[in-house]
């Protein structure tokens, strides 16, 4: 009996739980006896659903981001959908279409709500394309752990792919070689008959092309054989964004050989730069900066009936440099004094005859002499190595002032070199020099092979006694002159002409010839030759000038205020710089009262054939204008003192005192013919 009540009460219990279990209604003794109830598990009963999800009809804007459907097919794609932007109300616009009907109405987003929505967007596709959600084989395109996919990113977007393509084309030949010559000459010295020369030659024809992604190209072309500098290299470099986003800032970067076209006609563009350009873009302001340099210049001619009209602006620092020279120190010294009164030249010096020499660098072989050229022959004071040749004043010939004139026997020099055969022979004539006379090569004498310059290579004013050459003279080559003159009736000779008797016998090419020296192979500004060449002389390009349409103007450059035709600051003040400087004297008639207009003095302030413009004074811009400013501080502010004390070149070091600007135009005269005066025209 009492095993059978425990299983009795057992299977009592599992009817009860098994009911509570099934979801089956307690009986009524279970509800009556809650006690038993309380010790069962607690069970959640839930009602049967659907397996896949429902699919409902879209009632909002397609913008609106819906949560994934597997089974949901998604619009057809006859369903054109469109956001556009009102700028009127400031509002997008997302319209859906099949056709010419809407097929949902019209939604409207404000422009805050479009960026915030944007964001939302941009922010979930870049998180699940890391995560590699939605892309094939779920596997992120990009693994922020992964070194090589960040940098493979940053390449793609910098160039729009990462694919490298170098393309060259061309050939560089290259000749090596020796070359002997042997010459049996016997008017050249033994050591010069044999030469072994090196023989080097490089001719580049190259071009490459290259791509880096769609964004970057690359162009290069080197072509030595090209006529014109700028066209021997090439260098291209073009990245260009425009094309793949709008909305990106840096649009393009041009590198190497570019240009600067602008829209306007006011302002017009610069061809032929060479340097770095950039195109920026912020919002609806577009950016374009550049910094280059200029290769090419423009220039604007104007014809009027026949004949062209150009203009011309030449600063202080642009003299004739090695082109004209003083026959000798007492030239100079009276250069000033003689056109004192303008247009008649106060001078009694003629010119009678001149031969001007150059260093034979053309290899030709007629008009050809060995010259010993020197700097001292035929000056009276003023000398570069007064140690070796003393002054001798009181047997040099006088002017009318009793100053020394230049001639052969104004020093013991040249009576001293033509005593001596020996210093005539070519092999001998540097060693004597420099050893008995105490002479400095370079400085106090040259011995060069030189020609003799035809006349049409030369001008010379026979009585200022200057000399003009025609011709581009290098700074290593020696300018001599022997020339003989008369004053007040007497005749004067400075150096050997070649034509003389003495100077034409048979063996005459085996002897040197004496000259004076107007320029050495090494300009050094510490000896008096320096002051020979000439330095008030300023080319204008102007050709066969016509005098009526000619006008020429001084200014000053005064920072910050533009271009004054005065001096500020100094007593000068006022006083227009045409009167400064000494070329406003005459009127248009020819009588001593300045009127304001630059005096036009064929062959004295103006050559009309080669269009120099020459001041009357030997230092325009430097002594000459100090001479007339009191206050000796403005004088070095204003005066460009170092264009004369210096080289050309170091005097250009100073651009704070290079603010003086002759500017004018002028009409050539009539012709059938116009010249354009450049190369290389690029036509627009």
């Amino acid at each position: 009996m009492k095993y059978s009540a425990i299983v009795l009460f057992v299977l009592f219990v599992g009817v009860i739980t098994f009911q509570n279990l099934s979801g089956g209604n307690l009986p009524s003794w279970g509800k009556a006896n809650p006690y038993l109830v309380r010790f069962l598990p607690p069970v959640k009963l839930q009602a049967p659903r659907d397996t896949l999800p429902a699919i409902k009809e879209r009632k909002d804007n397609f913008s609106i981001a819906k949560p994934v459907n597997i089974i949901d097919l998604k619009d057809p794609s006859i369903i054109d959908k469109k956001v556009t932007y009102d700028p009127i109300t400031n509002k997008y616009i997302m319209t859906e279409k099949i056709g010419e009907d809407d097929f949902q109405y019209p939604s409207y987003m404000s422009f805050d709500q479009y960026l915030k929505k944007r964001e939302v967007e941009d922010y979930q596709k870049y998180f699940r394309q890391l995560a590699g959600i939605g892309t094939e084989n779920n596997v992120g395109s990009l693994n922020p752990l992964s070194t090589v996919d960040v940098k493979a990113s940053l390449i793609d977007r910098l160039f729009g792919g990462n694919s490298i393509d170098i393309r060259p084309q061309g050939g560089v030949d290259l000749t090596f070689g020796m070359d002997y010559q042997s010459m049996e000459n016997p008017f050249i010295i033994e050591a010069g008959r044999r030469q072994l020369l090196f023989d080097f030659d490089m001719n580049i024809q190259m071009n490459i092309t290259g791509k880096i992604g769609d964004k970057l190209n690359l162009a290069t072309n080197y072509n030595t054989n090209a006529t014109f500098d700028v066209d021997k290299q090439v260098i291209k470099l073009n990245y260009n964004s425009d094309l793949f986003n709008e909305d990106e800032i840096v649009k393009k970067i041009e590198a190497g050989n570019v240009s600067l076209p602008l829209r306007g006609s006011l302002i017009q563009g610069a061809e032929s730069l060479f340097g770095l350009k950039t195109e920026l873009q912020f919002g609806h302001l577009r950016l374009t900066a550049i910094a280059s340099q200029q290769r090419s210049q423009r220039k604007n001619i104007q014809t009027q009936g026949g004949s062209q009209v150009q203009e011309f602006e030449v600063r202080a620092d642009q003299y004739d440099e090695n082109r004209h020279f003083f026959l000798s120190h007492y030239n100079r010294s009276a250069f000033e004094p003689a056109l004192e009164n303008l247009p008649q030249i106060r001078s009694l010096f003629k010119l009678e005859n001149i031969e001007v020499w150059l260093t034979n660098d053309r290899n030709e072989v007629d008009n050809v002499r060995d010259i010993v050229a020197l700097a001292d022959l035929g000056e009276p004071e003023i000398l570069v190595n007064p140690t070796a040749v003393p002054v001798q004043t009181a047997f040099a010939p006088k002017d009318l002032t009793g100053k020394p004139l230049p001639d052969n026997s104004s020093n013991n020099l040249y009576n001293r070199v033509i005593s001596d055969p020996r210093i005539r022979q070519i092999d001998n004539a540097v060693s004597i020099l420099q050893s008995e006379f105490k002479l400095n090569q370079s400085r106090d004498f040259e011995k060069v092979s030189a020609r003799k310059l035809r006349p049409s290579e030369y001008n010379v004013h026979s009585e200022l006694g200057f000399v003009t050459l025609n011709i581009n003279v290098q700074p290593d080559q020696v300018v001599g002159v022997a020339y003989q003159y008369s004053y007040n009736g007497k005749t004067f000779k400075v150096g050997e002409l070649a034509n003389n008797s003495e100077n034409t016998k048979p063996d005459s090419s085996l002897t040197v010839l004496f000259v004076k020296m107007l320029k050495s192979t090494t300009q050094t500004t510490d000896v008096p030759t320096w002051d020979l060449m000439m330095k008030n002389i300023y080319p204008i390009g102007a050709v066969q000038i016509d005098q009526n349409e000619f006008r020429l103007d001084i200014f000053y450059e005064d920072p910050g205020k533009g271009l004054k035709r005065f001096l500020p600051e100094t007593n000068l003040a006022g006083r227009p710089l045409l009167r400064v400087f000494n070329v406003d004297k005459l009127n248009t008639q020819g009588d001593p009262t300045p009127d304001g207009i630059f005096d036009f003095v064929p062959g004295l302030t103006i050559n009309l054939s080669n269009g120099r413009v020459m001041f009357p004074v030997l230092e325009p811009f430097g002594g000459s204008l100090g001479k007339q400013i009191e206050d000796v501080g403005l004088r070095a502010k204003y005066t460009f003192s170092e264009l004369y004390s210096k080289t050309l070149f170091l005097a250009q070091e100073y651009q704070e005192k290079n603010r003086f600007v002759i500017k004018g135009n002028y009409k050539s005269s009539v012709s059938s013919e116009i010249s354009l005066g450049a190369f290389n025209i690029n036509f627009k």
